[in-house]
This record gives C-alpha cells, structure tokens and sequence, in this order.
C-alpha cells in the first residue's frame, strides 16, 4: 500500500477551513461554505425518497447501517454525503461528515485503507488544525484532551488521537493560511482560557460574547448606513 499524503490532506484541509468563519466555538460542517456542490441527506431519507433498500448501505460486517458514505452524480455534478440518522452526539455526526467531505476534497474514488486514513486525517486538521493547536501550546503551555474538546467541539477520543499524532510528528510544516486562521481563532481561545482560570463556563461565555459581538457588528453597520444615506 502507498504510504498517506498527510500534506495534501493538510494544505486541502486548510484551504477549506479558509473560506469559513473559524470565530465560532464548532464547525458545523453542513453550514461550511464549499467550492463544490455538496448535498448532506441522512441514509434513512434518502432511501425513502429514492425507494433504496437499507441493506444497500450496511457496513462491511453487514450487521448495521454505515455512519456515512458518498454518492456522486456526474450529470450534475453533485455529492450526495449521506449520515446515518440514528447518530446522536454532534461530535460524532461533525466528524463522520467531515470525514465524508475530506474524501470529496482529496478526489477518492474508493474507500480502501489508505483513503480512509487521509479522509481521517483532513478531518483532524478541519476541526483541530494543527497550526493552531502548536500555536496554542506555544501560548498557554501544555495543550490537555479537555481543552481541544472545549476550543474546537470535538470528542474526546478525536481530540485524543490528535494530540498522539501531533507527539508522534518530527518534521511540521504549515500551509501560508495557517497563521490566518489561528488569527481569527485566537480570540476565542484567549476567552477559553480566561474562563478556564476563572472557573466559569466557557460555552456560555462564548455564546454571550458571540452574541455581544454580533450586536456590536449590526450597530456598527446601521451607523455606517445613516452616515452614508443622511
């Protein structure tokens, strides 16, 4: 097997996570903006609406439904990322779609073992980009499992192997919109950190402060507009 071009998944990965607004606590990867035309349904509608039997998208063990796959249609251009319904926890429902857009970004036609260690690792970078989590480490000292959940809203097993792979790494590049991105993530960040010594809660912070600056952005704009039309 041909060793994973974990670079391309990176760089593919980053210029993704550029085109988005990374100032909100959690990816949500069916709200992205994509370059693509990328469709997300759940299996179960999909086959209602198409009359396709379930058992067409059984895992391989053929014992329950996958948690997502990719249909592509050619006529019109269009990826039909499909999840299963029944997946209950955001977390594992970001990171099987992400999972699913990496595939579509990296141009797999196949879903053999290599495809899905580079579909794995665009993933990673998507929701915890490594330029950012060394950035963070460099800052704030010691980067913990509990702090990648809370900062980039993933689970704790995704943020575990992400701290493991990045250990495991020598030699790191970064792709030029790196430092962007940590530029527009590191106001987030810095409040994660304020909360977390303070001991208050910083999804709620967040959400306020989200809110507060929203707020401030819309009035900003009403006073641009009657200086402009008054």
């Amino acid at each position: 097997m041909c060793k994973p071009n974990f670079e391309r998944c990176t760089i593919e990965a980053t210029k993704l996570l550029y085109l988005q607004n990374v100032s909100d606590r959690i990816l949500d990867i069916q709200k992205l903006t994509y370059d693509k035309n990328i469709i997300f349904d759940s299996i179960q509608n999909y086959c209602q609406i198409t009359r396709s039997p379930l058992t067409d998208f059984l895992s391989e063990e053929r014992q329950m439904l996958k948690d997502g796959c990719t249909i592509y249609r050619p006529e019109c251009d269009y990826y039909i990322v499909l999840y299963n319904a029944e997946i209950r926890y955001f977390e594992h429902l970001n990171w099987t779609l992400a999972h699913e857009v990496g595939h579509i970004y990296l141009g797999h036609t196949d879903d053999g073992d290599l495809e899905e260690i580079e579909a794995h690792y665009f993933a990673a970078q998507l929701l915890m980009p490594d330029f950012s989590i060394n950035m963070i480490a460099h800052q704030y000292g010691k980067v913990t499992v509990e702090d990648i959940m809370e900062i980039f809203g993933v689970s704790e097993e995704a943020a575990t192997k992400r701290i493991g792979t990045m250990n495991r790494r020598t030699c790191i590049s970064f792709p030029k919109r790196a430092q962007e991105i940590w530029n527009a993530q590191k106001e987030k960040v810095d409040l994660y950190y304020e909360c977390k010594k303070d001991g208050m809660d910083f999804r709620n912070s967040l959400a306020f402060w989200l809110e507060t600056k929203a707020d401030y952005e819309r009035e900003a704009r009403l006073e641009m507009y009657a200086q402009a039309y008054y």
